[in-house]
């Protein structure tokens, strides 16, 4: 997954700067075209990708058989789990709708800007680069729990940054944690699904993370519009428990983990 995803976050990082490069050039009226041309451009990436590995062997098994063969999704650490991601990944939902707003209310220039929200991205990819090596042995229950800690600690720091004179490279050091409160959520959950979900159910697996995910993103990001009203930057301190309720759920998974191992 690390491997395949980097390059997700690559391609995310070029089309931001190539971005910003064509709006400043021809205005806003260009967004229709970028986005005509980046649905494009995936449609022709999709055609062309090679077909990796074996061919699947049909099941002698019908789609019945399959459905009640599989283990169940509805589980208690699948479920639990599933929802901890999403809590602590909703935490950020903050971050997204009102840093850069905050950012420029400091007087911080578009370029300084995009290249903080870009810096988040190298820390990601650097990442995913990184975790085989020094990170595959811990289990995915220490894994979100660093994801976890890392939200917080980044919540409590964002508000700080400023007030405390660290300036400019302050909020690059912070933006470094998006290697941890992002990249290392994103592989904790593909990890679970991979360790204890069968292939029959990946897809359903998928389905019901990533809709935990969107889910309460949406819920926090409204949310997030009335905090930033009233508190500014310091709403960022609100995101502290929803990050904490994420690690306890991610807890209650570890204590109903299907084997051991899992929840070491």
């Amino acid at each position: 997954y690390t491997s395949m995803r980097k390059w997700g976050s690559i391609s995310y990082l070029c089309a931001n700067v190539a971005g910003g490069f064509i709006l400043s050039a021809a205005g806003s009226q260009a967004v229709p075209v970028i986005i005509l041309a980046a649905f494009a451009a995936a449609l022709a990436a999709g055609l062309l990708a090679p077909r990796l590995g074996r061919p699947r062997r049909a099941s002698p098994l019908s789609a019945t058989d399959i459905q009640h063969s599989a283990p169940k999704l509805l589980n208690p650490y699948f479920l639990y789990f599933s929802v901890g991601v999403g809590v602590i990944t909703a935490s950020h939902a903050f971050l997204y709708g009102f840093v850069s707003i905050y950012w420029k209310s400091i007087g911080l220039s578009d370029s300084v800007v995009g290249l903080l929200w870009a810096w988040g991205v190298v820390s990601e990819v650097c990442m995913f680069m990184m975790f085989t090596r020094f990170f595959d042995r811990f289990s995915v229950v220490s894994i979100m729990v660093m994801a976890g800690i890392g939200s917080i600690v980044r919540w409590i720091a964002f508000p700080l940054v400023w007030p405390l004179g660290l300036g400019i490279p302050g909020f690059f050091g912070v933006q470094s944690l998006h290697s941890v409160s992002v990249a290392l959520g994103l592989i904790g959950l593909q990890k679970m699904i991979g360790e204890t979900v069968s292939e029959e159910r990946t897809g359903a697996a998928q389905g019901i993370a990533y809709f935990s995910n969107g889910f309460f993103m949406a819920v926090v990001t409204l949310a997030s519009g009335p905090l930033y009203d009233h508190l500014g930057v310091d709403g960022f301190f609100a995101m502290i428990p929803i990050a904490l309720i994420g690690l306890v759920l991610i807890g209650l998974a570890a204590c109903s983990a299907p084997q051991r191992h899992i929840g070491r």
